[in-house]
């Protein structure tokens, strides 16, 4: 979602920003970007080493930053991703939306720009155990699509995500947002925005 449909990469670094300040320490945009892709209770319990009643604190307080941030500075769609995304679901491709967000984000920013109506199966990093760069949370959309793993195109701006998509054993394409070309190098395909793609191309990745 982040970074990949919506442009709220900016949004989020702010927000963990905050946070991080909360618990006394600093966190620069190169700090964050190894972030990038993990759920929200593996930077708070792992990164920032916190205890169960401050983790659960400081997990409530980002929504609570990253919703004043949203407010204040709106999100954008990425470059011709509901275009996109129209193509497909007229063609009766099922869609799902697989992220590490929590739910409550994930649905806050689904409404801020109105894809919700798109997607099939929605999963949230909480309802997985192991977050990116493991493959759980792609197996699990897999399983709720009915879809075997290796029928699954991932659509991916980070390198865990690339990384968790591959380790299922599913295509890749990822988006150069957040990540050089380079470092998106595990991907079966890597572009710039949805622009680039088509139903044609997609479908050579299968073959």
């Amino acid at each position: 979602m982040d970074g990949t449909l919506v442009a709220t990469t900016e949004a989020d670094f702010l927000a963990w920003q905050r946070i991080f300040k909360d618990a006394g320490k600093p966190l620069s945009f190169d700090d964050y970007f190894p972030l990038l892709g993990k759920k929200s209770q593996d930077v708070v319990y792992k990164v920032l080493k916190l205890e169960e009643d401050d983790a659960e604190h400081a997990l409530l307080q980002k929504m609570k930053y990253f919703e004043e941030i949203v407010a204040e500075k709106g999100i954008d769609l990425m470059p011709n991703a509901e275009v996109f995304l129209q193509d497909l679901k007229s063609l009766g491709i099922p869609l799902a939306l697989a992220t590490s967000s929590r739910k409550l984000k994930m649905e806050l920013v689904l409404a801020e720009v109105g894809l919700l109506k798109y997607f099939d199966v929605l999963v949230s990093g909480e309802d997985v155990e192991h977050g990116k760069p493991s493959p759980d949370i792609f197996l699990l959309t897999a399983d709720k699509l009915g879809i075997r793993p290796g029928q699954c195109l991932v659509f991916e701006d980070a390198v865990n995500g690339v990384k968790s998509a591959k380790a299922a054993g599913m295509k890749c394409i990822a988006i150069t947002h957040t990540h050089d070309a380079e470092d998106l190098d595990l991907a079966d395909l890597v572009v710039s925005d949805f622009s680039e793609l088509s139903v044609p191309l997609i479908s050579s990745l299968f073959r």
